[in-house]
């Protein structure tokens, strides 16, 4: 079913607007979809249109779901994973909210299968590269027994990454969406190697935000404070790594702590001087990717940086 929503000239909190903003949404209000949103406005800098949680500060946005102004018109928006109530706003630079609208997501539907012996499979959520796939399940439960992602026509021993979970670990399961999306099939497969249930999945690739950190110095052991610009996501699931320069991904050696909802990220500087690298991560499916990463130098007594070094 197809949904229209129009608002113009719209007062925020009682206060009339000098300048008159307003959207229009066409598409499917269905959790993960996207909808295409024709917008007018200041198109000042950093002006932006997505969507928030109910009465939330001008300042806050969902993760993925919103873009800025001069990116286009119309805009395309990933509507935002959960289902529910949410506004689609245009946003200022400053924070202002020109304009809101109140919308609800409902979920998607799910793609049920069953199989020999009662073996079913329920799978809910966005198919989209990053998101988590809730799958209720019926089956054997036997020792081994899995769901997950497989390559299609793969063979029963076959999987895609990290993209599976042992039925006994929950009923349902969480499986997380490959970012890179692509065609896939679910499946209920026992320890044996049998495949018991099999259902076709096209995920669309997902997204990545780039965050820039502010390179610091800092003693040993003192409390940073991280300042965050608009392009954090301060989504569910990002934090702040130190690692050590050219670590691992998911290298967090000098510490790490969850992105607050607003203000700074604090974090205690390692306790061993040397050079180490802040970096901002996010969750995606099973996966924690760094998007972005400063230099952070840790001094202490007779320590120097290679940079400072004569």
């Amino acid at each position: 079913m197809k949904h229209l929503v129009f608002l113009m000239g719209l007062c925020w909190a009682g206060v009339v607007q000098a300048q008159e903003a307003g959207v229009s949404l066409t598409g499917d209000l269905v959790a993960g979809g996207q909808v295409s949103v024709t917008w007018t406005g200041p198109n000042g800098q950093n002006d932006w249109v997505g969507f928030a949680e109910p009465g939330a500060a001008g300042s806050s946005w969902v993760s993925g779901a919103w873009a800025y102004t001069n990116m286009g018109n119309p805009l395309t928006l990933t509507l935002p994973m959960t289902a529910g109530s949410y506004e689609l706003r245009y946003v200022t630079g400053g924070s202002e909210v020109l304009a809101a609208q109140a919308v609800t997501l409902a979920a998607p539907a799910g793609l049920g299968a069953t199989g020999p012996g009662g073996a079913a499979l329920q799978p809910v959520g966005a198919l989209m590269g990053g998101a988590v796939l809730s799958v209720g399940w019926s089956g054997p439960n036997g020792q081994g027994d899995w769901i997950g992602l497989a390559p299609v026509g793969g063979a029963a021993s076959s999987w895609v990454g990290s993209a599976y979970a042992y039925t006994s670990a929950a009923n349902p399961v969480q499986i997380g969406l490959p970012l890179e999306g692509g065609s896939y099939e679910l499946r209920y497969v026992t320890g044996g190697g049998q495949i018991l249930v099999s259902i076709p999945l096209s995920v669309v690739p997902g997204g990545l935000p780039s965050v820039a950190l502010p390179a610091m110095t800092a003693p040993e052991g003192a409390l940073l404070s991280v300042a965050l610009g608009p392009d954090a996501p301060r989504a569910e699931g990002d934090y702040l790594y130190i690692a050590r320069p050219g670590g691992a991904p998911g290298d967090y050696s000098g510490g790490y702590v969850t992105i607050p909802a607003q203000g700074p990220a604090q974090i205690n500087a390692p306790a061993t001087a040397g050079e180490w690298e802040l970096r901002y991560v996010v969750t995606r499916g099973t996966d924690y990717v760094p998007v972005g990463s400063a230099p952070l130098t840790v001094t202490g007594p007779d320590y120097k940086s290679p940079r400072n070094r004569p």
